[in-house]
């Protein structure tokens, strides 16, 4: 009877261990996969689930790096420091711009940081009569401007007084906002506060970034507008000092010249009132 006992405490004890080898076993499997996944780059903390995500993301880095290497900047600069006399030409020589004036409207060199910049005509007391006097400086056609749905900036250098402001100003454009498609520099309105326009090809909507503040006050100010990363934003002096949200798909191209000073030279241009230097249009390629 006694061996009979024993015998059956040794079968109960051998099925025991058998059991826990084979409970260690199943609990053992999934360290070994929780342990396997820092191996994709992601830490040992992170849940199963987004192990593969941050790895997608870590590789992006070098292909946008080699986009963008494999991308060129085209740029127009016009620094002004040749004068008026005939064709004002860019530093580059790619796109010249003539004078055109009505009204004996002119335009004149005065100095500015070593250089020249360019006075446009005297505010007018009747803002857009045809008596008005009118001048601004345009290019040919330039369609190698357009940005189309890419990355692109344009800006000037300013100085306005606080009796040089109305109800319209350009500093700079090129395309118009009805029926076209356009990118702007102005400074609308008394308060002198610029703001960077753009308008997409057959969309009736116009996107505004207007600055929260002034740069009419006789001082030199560096204006630039930018576009990327589904904003458009615009900055005094290398600071943001507005922005405004715009579709990714937004594209602008169209055929008309780039104007500097005035939408045109008809009665009512958003003619610009004070001096302007160093314009620029930068777009990726």
């Amino acid at each position: 009877m006694r061996r009979h006992r024993r015998l059956l405490l040794c079968a109960g004890l051998a099925a025991f261990v058998v059991a826990a080898g084979l409970v260690g076993h199943r609990a053992v499997a999934p360290r070994e996969h929780r342990a396997a996944e820092p191996a994709i780059g992601t830490s040992a903390a992170a849940p199963p689930e987004s192990s593969s995500a941050p790895a997608a993301a870590s590789s992006a880095p070098p292909q946008t790096s080699a986009s963008a290497q494999s991308k060129r900047e085209i740029t127009v600069r016009y620094t002004f420091d040749d004068g008026l006399a005939g064709d004002v030409s860019d530093v580059d020589g790619r796109l010249p711009l003539r004078v055109r004036r009505v009204e004996g409207g002119d335009l004149a060199s005065v100095p500015h940081n070593g250089g020249l910049a360019v006075r446009f005509p005297a505010l007018c007391e009747h803002y857009g009569a045809e008596s008005c006097a009118r001048a601004i400086l345009q290019s040919g056609p330039a369609g190698f401007l357009n940005p189309g749905r890419a990355e692109f900036s344009y800006g000037a250098s300013v100085l306005v007084r606080p009796d040089e402001t109305s109800k319209g100003a350009n500093v700079v454009q090129k395309g118009f906002s009805i029926g076209d498609s356009q990118f702007k520099l102005q400074v609308d309105g008394m308060a002198g506060r610029p703001s960077c326009v753009i308008v997409g090809t057959g969309s009736p909507t116009i996107f505004v970034a207007l600055a929260s503040r002034s740069v009419a006050d006789g001082r030199w100010h560096r204006i630039a507008c930018s576009r990327g990363n589904a904003l458009l934003t615009v900055a005094i002096d290398g600071v943001e000092v507005g922005r405004i949200a715009i579709p990714s798909s937004l594209s602008i191209v169209n055929d008309d010249p780039l104007r500097i000073g005035g939408k045109g030279t008809s009665a009512n241009n958003d003619q610009f009132v004070g001096v302007i230097d160093d314009v620029y249009v930068t777009r990726i390629a």
